[in-house]
C-alpha cells in the first residue's frame, strides 16, 4: 500500500522544499519526506493532507506532532528544518557524552623523555 501511495505523484508546485547546500543526511532526508507528503505542492503539510500516511505508519503522526511546534495543525518547511536541527543536536550531544565517558575512563598516557 505504501508503494502505491508513493507511485501517485504529488503536485509539483513552486513551493517545493530544497535542502540547503551542505545539509546533513538527516536534513536531506527530512526534506525528501516533506516533499513526498506535500501532495498539493504548497510547501506545507496539513494534518488532513498527511492523514493517509498516519494510517500507513502511526509513527509519522508522532513526528508530525513533534514538528508542529506552534500546534496549528500545519507543518511548515521551517518547522521540519527546526526538527531536523533539534534531532541533530540531540544526536551530537549523545555522541559527545558517550565519547566523553569513554575518554574519561581511560588512564592518561605517561610521557617519556
Amino acid at each position: 500500500m505504501l508503494l502505491c501511495a508513493m507511485l501517485i505523484p504529488p503536485a509539483w508546485g513552486q513551493d517545493r522544499a530544497v535542502a540547503p547546500a551542505g545539509a546533513g543526511q538527516g536534513e536531506r532526508q527530512a526534506v525528501q519526506w516533506f516533499n513526498m507528503l506535500d501532495r498539493n505542492g504548497d510547501g506545507r503539510l496539513t494534518r488532513d493532507e498527511v492523514q493517509w500516511a498516519f494510517r500507513l505508519d502511526p509513527r509519522l503522526e508522532q513526528q508530525f506532532n513533534e514538528a508542529d511546534s506552534n500546534h496549528d495543525g500545519i507543518v511548515t518547511q521551517a518547522e521540519i528544518r527546526a526538527l531536523a536541527a533539534r534531532r541533530k543536536a540531540e544526536r551530537m550531544a549523545r555522541e559527545a557524552s558517550t565519547g566523553a565517558g569513554a575518554a574519561g575512563s581511560q588512564q592518561p598516557a605517561m610521557s617519556r623523555r
